[in-house]
């Protein structure tokens, strides 16, 4: 067992890999998420509202989006009130619109919402895998986490879906694929992919349609000695009529497509300026003392203009100041002699 630690410009990379298996689980931590509340954390939080309605309390955790206490997580507690600082354990990580799920530890007797405790993502890893060994590396193929699509040598396609309550995996045999072949394989590379991305909640995998009992029986029994190899928590459903099968994955913070990408799929300005700028520490390194122009789109230099982590000092100590950045339509990086 290795963690693969890749340290870019404005992010660090992980892989955690296993033997023959490869790559199983990737992490990413971007310095513009420090201090964000992670699994684990613990707060004290003032609370700013309670909703009987739903039965909970939001809560002001100093940073970030409101916590989310359900008071059936808060069983322990006195009666809570606005203005009351109470201290909370982070359940799971805010995600999209929704702030993070949090459960009631004690009154706090603290004059502000701040962090108490709390382990970084490497501490987290080389916790849950002591006897792995940390080596710093480039960690190959890792933005395969923003892709959609993957092609599998049996023939078929799988197509990842995420929506705001299910994430939906299509497989399409194609022509060429026969589909017992590609449903066994969709199988075991369904449940590869939501460990490897770090894709929990509800997932549904729609199977192609297997006639033979027999088969659809094998199908299933794949996908669950699969996911019996994740250390995350997973239940699975049985194969319906028409061919699905529903699953649960422990579900504790973003995907990495999430971290990565917008609601429309597409690369934030964040992203595109990081990789960015670490294409540019990349050319920089291969082209000692030329002068370099990195060229990138509006949105993206204006978000790299409007951001308080210092990027652009990082890049000057590690090429100097002999590089420029202009806007482009695409991210591109020329050299000059």
């Amino acid at each position: 067992m290795i963690i693969q630690r890749e340290k870019r410009i404005g992010e660090t990379r992980y892989a955690l890999v296993q033997g023959k298996l490869g790559a199983v689980e990737y992490h990413l931590e971007r310095d513009s998420q420090m201090g964000r509340p992670r699994s684990g954390d613990v707060f004290d939080a003032r609370v700013t509202s309670m909703d009987k309605a739903i039965s909970a309390a939001f809560l002001d955790l100093g940073d970030g989006p409101d916590g989310f206490l359900n008071f059936t997580l808060a069983e322990n507690a006195p009666r809570l009130r606005e203005g009351m600082m109470i201290r909370v354990k982070i359940l799971r990580e805010a995600e999209a619109e929704k702030g993070p799920v949090v459960k009631f530890l004690s009154v706090s007797g603290a004059d502000k919402p701040a962090r108490v405790s709390g382990d970084s993502l490497e501490d987290i890893l080389t916790a849950r895998y002591p006897n792995a060994k940390l080596v710093d590396t480039q960690i190959e193929e890792f933005d395969m986490c923003r892709e959609r699509e993957f092609a599998m040598a049996e023939g078929g396609v799988l197509v990842i879906e995420p929506t705001r309550a299910v994430t939906a995996i299509d497989v399409d045999t194609h022509i060429s694929g026969k589909k017992r072949d590609v449903a066994i394989a969709a199988a075991k590379t369904s449940a590869r992919l939501v460990r490897l991305f770090g894709i929990g909640g509800l997932i549904l995998v729609d199977f192609p349609n297997l006639r033979k009992k027999n088969e659809r029986q094998q199908c299933w029994k794949t996908l669950s000695d699969a996911l019996g190899n994740d250390p995350a928590v997973t239940k699975i459903a049985p194969m319906s009529r028409f061919g699905t099968v529903e699953f649960t994955r422990q579900k504790s913070g973003q995907t990495l497509a999430q971290m990565q990408l917008d609601k429309f799929g597409q690369p934030t300005a964040e992203t595109l300026a990081l990789d960015g700028l670490n294409r540019l520490i990349h050319e920089g390194r291969a082209n000692a003392g030329a002068q370099l122009t990195l060229y990138l789109p509006q949105a993206t230099r204006d978000w790299l203009a409007k951001t308080q982590l210092d990027l652009i000092d990082a890049v000057t100590e590690q090429l100097g100041a002999r590089f420029r950045i202009e806007t482009g339509p695409i991210i591109d990086v020329a050299s000059d002699r």
